[in-house]
């Protein structure tokens, strides 16, 4: 069962990083710009429908992330940055702690965004999905959190694939 969690953790990953990484990076700055630009770019990637589809293919394929990450994560359990190991070993670290610590708010950022897509009218700003989405009505601690789980999906999105990139013989339990 971890093998299966393992290689489609790896595959889902790897077709959606880089438009999750775009979509959180986006996010990040829309929790304070009102920007129309920025957010097209966030929901559409400014090309319109078949944007919009692939940021919430993106984010439905997240949701499949955050679960199979915890579950690879919780055999290990730990949240070290081993430094003096290789950059493989610290990235390897880095992905895992910040994608076990990250998960929770990660998966309400990703889950409020599809419920706007599902049930919502697109521009209500007084909805719960679209507040808790985008954290705009919060106090300026709490934006800073909703801000640094945005940014994570882009320190997932690069450690992970490069972990892919060159995974080697290197056996992750170590």
């Amino acid at each position: 069962m971890r093998k299966f969690f393992l290689v489609t953790h790896r595959w889902i990953g790897l077709a959606a990083a880089t438009v999750l990484a775009l979509a959180g990076l986006s996010g990040a700055f829309l929790v304070w710009s009102h920007s129309e630009a920025l957010a097209d770019f966030h929901t559409h990637l400014w090309i319109g429908e078949p944007g919009e589809w692939l940021v919430n293919t993106s984010a439905f394929a997240f949701v499949r992330l955050g679960i199979g990450g915890l579950v690879l994560w919780w055999r290990r359990k730990a949240l070290a940055l081993r430094r003096g190991k290789g950059w493989w070993r610290f990235l390897f670290d880095l992905h895992q702690a910040l994608g076990a610590i990250g998960a929770l708010l990660m998966l309400v950022v990703a889950l409020s965004g599809l419920g706007i897509m599902i049930g919502e009218e697109e521009g209500d700003e007084n909805s719960l999905m679209f507040r808790l989405h985008t954290a705009r009505d919060y106090p300026l601690p709490i934006q800073v959190v909703w801000a640094a789980a945005s940014v994570s999906f882009l320190v997932q999105a690069v450690s992970g694939f490069t972990m892919w990139w060159k995974p080697g013989d290197r056996d992750p339990e170590v």
